[in-house]
């Protein structure tokens, strides 16, 4: 049986991971999880597989035979860090993820796939809104991010020789916010805790509270499902090629009024919540995801338009899987 392991399965995106690649893999496939730390939902799933990516003794935890796709989703994120301790990005994004494409080397795995973050092109979008795969590096150097954003670039770069080198097949993506219900609505910003912004709409719009409309309620954002990436690395799991180079999206843009307007009216209740424009605080981010390579090349077709997202959402919220 082929062996599909998934690094990073206990995180935000791991559970919907694993649970797209069961129900669409089938009897030829087994389905593995790897993570520092096991989540109650994944393991009812799955066999989980506990290690630390940096230990080089439990990679003897692994298979070493009939390995088909290593899939790397680990990372640590600055919206999850506590205050600023940017060498866990080193030894996690650089030392730890080559690990974990030399374990798949050495096991003759057909495929690498490669998760990470669109911070190195995000503030393009100011001044171009679709941001496209091909597009250099923009971020600031100096920002607490960009640790961060360096680390996950060289990983990028490291799976390249190593696809270059071993010619075992690779797959880097590039994710912007991933939407998905999950237990846990805080990110930190600048190492503080803080709630996030479309959970502090979603909770308003339940209680029928009011909700503030930032900035230009006209910039728009792609907004991509946590099931849509999902497909993405399925097909490209499957997919009969050697390498490719995606950003993750719909390459939709949903202005900042209609993506509220949407939460009020799915989220809602009897008690509909006033919307009240405050012009004069920060803008939301603005971009819209060039997905191209993702259609040509997989056959990725997104499934899930904004509302529909909202709807699974909300019925996510009720199972209380995650």
């Amino acid at each position: 049986m082929k062996k599909i392991l998934i690094f990073g399965v206990a995180g935000n995106m791991g559970g919907y991971l694993a649970e797209y690649f069961l129900q669409h893999c089938g009897p030829d496939f087994e389905i593995i999880g790897v993570d520092r730390i096991e989540h109650p939902t994944v393991s009812k799933m799955i066999k989980t597989i506990i290690m630390d990516i940096n230990n080089e003794e439990d990679y003897k935890k692994l298979p070493d035979k009939d390995v088909y796709a290593v899939i790397d989703m680990v990372g640590p994120m600055p919206s999850k860090m506590i205050g600023y301790n940017p060498i866990v990005y080193v030894n996690t994004n650089v030392l730890g993820s080559y690990k974990v494409f030399d374990y798949a080397v050495r096991v003759n795995a057909d495929r690498i796939l490669y998760a990470k973050s669109f911070a190195d092109i995000l503030r393009r979008g100011e001044t171009q809104l679709v941001l496209h795969v091909d597009d250099e590096p923009d971020f600031d150097y100096g920002d607490q991010h960009a640790v961060y954003t360096v680390t996950q670039n060289a990983a990028k770069d490291l799976l390249r020789c190593v696809h270059e080198y071993y010619k075992i097949k690779t797959f880097t993506f590039r994710l912007p916010h991933i939407y998905l219900w999950n237990s846990d609505d805080k990110y930190n910003v600048d190492g503080a805790p803080r709630k996030m912004m479309h959970r502090i709409i979603i909770d308003n719009a339940i209680a029928g509270d009011p909700i503030e409309v930032w900035g230009d309620y006209t910039r728009q954002k792609d907004m991509v499902y946590i099931k849509d990436l999902c497909q993405m690395f399925y097909k490209a799991s499957m997919v009969d090629r050697e390498t490719g180079y995606y950003n993750v999206g719909t390459g939709i843009g949903i202005p900042l009024l209609e993506q509220i307007e949407g939460i009020r009216d799915v989220f809602g209740t009897t008690r509909k919540s006033e919307l009240i424009f405050c012009p004069d605080k920060p803008n939301a981010p603005r971009y819209i995801m060039d997905i191209k390579e993702a259609v040509e090349e997989l056959g990725y077709e997104p499934k899930y338009s904004y509302l529909d997202m909202l709807e699974d959402m909300r019925k996510e919220r009720e199972l209380g899987r995650f």
